[in-house]
């Protein structure tokens, strides 16, 4: 039988997903997108598939991944953008895949390094009593005996993890001692890059694949194919894992962990060195610890009044912490050369290097010396971060990525604007390729209504929000709640948040609870409404009558002061081109859809998405969105909208 027909027949009415998992619904869509992955796969080239939401396109990637490596023995590479995708794959869909095929390939999940718990980091910080307190000795204490039968990843400890903890006992490549160390055999991190070795699929994160890019393939096996899921993240993923983040906080745990005099702990209090040298080590902390305070007050007050300012000129303020932090790192670094205990030596050794690092990345912040950045400063509180991310990473990908790996395969459920890819293949620099763009399994014209507020004010009126909280106020009655309200800005929703008086409905807001817990409330108190912003437009996944209203208050444009963001607009106008259209006006299109799939997750589901921001309808670009999203009935009329949810139909 041909590889087609035997994918064609599994994904079938009657084949082995069905026989496997009951509630199976054959779709021709996810057969369609199985072969042409596949044939990408097996006579390498590049695909990119969108997919939309009731596809099935983890296991329309996932059958022929396994099919071609066991033809051919070669790896493939799964990446993903959320944890929670990894986890799926691996827990749920992968083992009903090895069910079908009746093959038992090795499937394995990798981590960044920072995730994995070091065996030598915990038990040296125990045996030199350099934990900060009694709760982070307990804890670790409970991570000695959890380690014994857990998977070592930290993210899997059931308790929470302080950052000042976490920081002293994750993996750390600088101060590892690879096979010397004497927990190599027992290493978490090390018995996982084996497994690695030994899979035939590994499922990994966007921000793990660009860390293998930097470290020159050394992270990761050798690979033949590589399909990204969630790959409309890829531009962002990209652009930020090669930035810098670097805090005033960040800096004071870095030289505490060094020495805290406030409780006389730290890595050298433990080491042995004359009273002379250590008098001059401590006067050397002291002063970086005041000129860190100095340099960062100084940012503090170049930002003024803002919480996010972007850096236009170089040498903001004056780079008082060059010197100490070149001179500590050259002291650490002779400590470690003349420290007899190996184990404190390496952690030295590593300290010194991220003493470096900071030194580079605020050298390189204050010079804007690389052109391809864009340069910004955040305040949080008293928290001030020095930031920056990459503006054009098309280029980059195209070598690093396309250029180098025989098949990549790029899906989502949203990457085509106007009908086709040309805007995302160009934002990350994919040239050659096959595409793949399918339509969805469900029925919108009978499912779904759309209901555009073109009466409203514009958003960007100040009786927007006013208007706006008494539309939602009439629209949720309707509705009986069972309502996800989607925001663009933490701003916005506390505008309406603050004016919205109805007391009918539990209403949730992001940030009063974890997101797992915020959408667990949400799930099983169906009459709820959920105010979210950003995070909640995408891998939000509500099926059934909980979630029957979906309400987007305004477009989703970039803020377009955001740094990269505008940074991104002026290299568009610098090439001639029309920035809006180009690049503001499709961006916004793709947010749009993500926003719209929240609502139909099933073919069972029915609702009403309503969109409050009237320039849908009222300006010539509004019928870009419009033609963008799936064919279903739209209305401007709240009666049309209550015979909807009052039709015998509704849920």
């Amino acid at each position: 039988m041909e590889i087609q027909d035997f994918i064609k027949e599994e994904l079938g009415e009657n084949g082995g997903f069905r026989r496997v998992l009951k509630e199976f619904e054959y779709r021709p869509q996810q057969q369609r997108m199985a072969i042409e992955v596949f044939n990408a796969l097996k006579d390498p080239h590049h695909l990119i598939v969108e997919a939309p939401t009731g596809v099935g396109k983890s296991f329309a990637y996932l059958l022929p991944s396994f099919l071609l490596s066991i033809m051919t023995d070669k790896r493939i590479v799964i990446s993903t953008h959320t944890k929670l995708l990894q986890e799926q794959l691996i827990k749920k869909d992968i083992p009903i895949l090895k069910k079908v095929v009746k093959k038992d390939l090795r499937v394995e999940v990798a981590y960044g390094q920072e995730n994995y718990l070091c065996k030598r980091r915990l038990y040296t910080n125990l045996r030199m009593d350099l934990f900060d307190d009694e709760k982070e000795i307990k804890t670790a204490e409970g991570l000695i005996e959890w380690s014994r039968r857990g998977s070592g990843i930290l993210s899997d400890y059931p308790e929470n993890i302080p950052p000042s903890l976490y920081n002293k006992i994750c993996r750390d490549g600088d101060s590892c001692l690879s096979k010397k160390c004497r927990y190599y055999e027992e290493c978490c991190y090390y018995k996982a890059k084996r497994r690695w070795q030994e899979s035939d699929i590994l499922v990994i994160n966007h921000y793990l694949f660009f860390a293998n890019l930097a470290t020159e393939n050394r992270l990761l096996p050798e690979f033949y194919g590589c399909i990204f899921d969630e790959a409309h993240q890829l531009e962002e993923a990209a652009a930020h894992y090669f930035g810098i983040a670097l805090s005033n906080f960040g800096i004071r745990r870095l030289l505490s962990r060094l020495y805290n005099p406030r409780t006389n702990r730290g890595i050298l209090p433990k080491v042995r060195m004359s009273r002379s040298e250590r008098e001059s080590l401590y006067s050397l902390l002291s002063k970086t610890r005041e000129d860190s305070e100095t340099f960062f007050s100084s940012i503090d007050k170049w930002l003024g009044d803002k919480s996010k300012k972007r850096v236009r000129d170089s040498d903001i303020v004056e780079n008082l912490l060059d010197s100490p932090l070149k001179e500590l790192a050259s002291h650490l670094e002779r400590l470690s050369k003349g420290e007899p205990d190996e184990e404190l030596s390496y952690e030295i050794k590593s300290l010194a290097k991220q003493v470096a690092r900071k030194r580079s990345e605020i050298s390189l912040f204050l010079s804007l010396s690389d052109t391809n950045s864009v340069f910004w400063v955040e305040r949080e509180g008293e928290k001030i971060t020095l930031r920056s991310a990459v503006i054009d990473v098309a280029s980059f990908l195209k070598t690093s990525v396309f250029d180098s790996i025989p098949s990549v395969v790029l899906t989502s459920a949203t990457l085509t604007t106007d009908g086709g890819f040309s805007f995302f293949t160009s934002r990350v620099g994919l040239e050659k390729y096959n595409s793949l763009l399918l339509d969805s399994p469900f029925d919108y014209l009978h499912n779904t209504l759309l209901y555009i507020g073109r009466d409203l004010p514009p958003p960007t009126e100040d009786k927007f929000y006013e208007e706006a909280a008494e539309r939602l106020d009439r629209i949720l009655s309707l509705s009986k709640g069972r309502a996800l309200i989607l925001f663009t800005s933490y701003k916005a929703l506390e505008e309406v948040y603050r004016r919205f008086r109805s007391q009918r409905y539990r209403v949730l807001s992001q940030g009063e609870l974890s997101r797992p817990l915020l959408l667990k409330v949400f799930k099983e108190d169906i009459t709820s409404v959920l105010f979210a912003t950003q995070s909640f437009w995408q891998g939000v996944d509500v099926p059934g009558e909980a979630l029957s209203c979906l309400i987007i208050m305004r477009l989703p444009f970039d803020v377009p002061d955001e740094p990269r963001i505008e940074a991104v607009i002026e290299e568009i106008r610098k090439d001639g081109k029309d920035p809006f259209f180009s690049f503001q006006l499709p961006n916004a299109v793709l947010r749009l859809r993500q926003g719209f799939g929240r609502l139909i997750r099933t073919k069972r589901d029915r609702g009403a998405v309503c969109l409050l921001d009237s320039r849908i309808a009222n300006k010539s670009y509004g019928t870009l969105f419009l033609s963008s999203l799936p064919e279903c009935p739209v209305t401007y009329e709240l009666s049309e909208l209550k015979r909807f949810f009052s039709s015998n139909s509704s849920p």
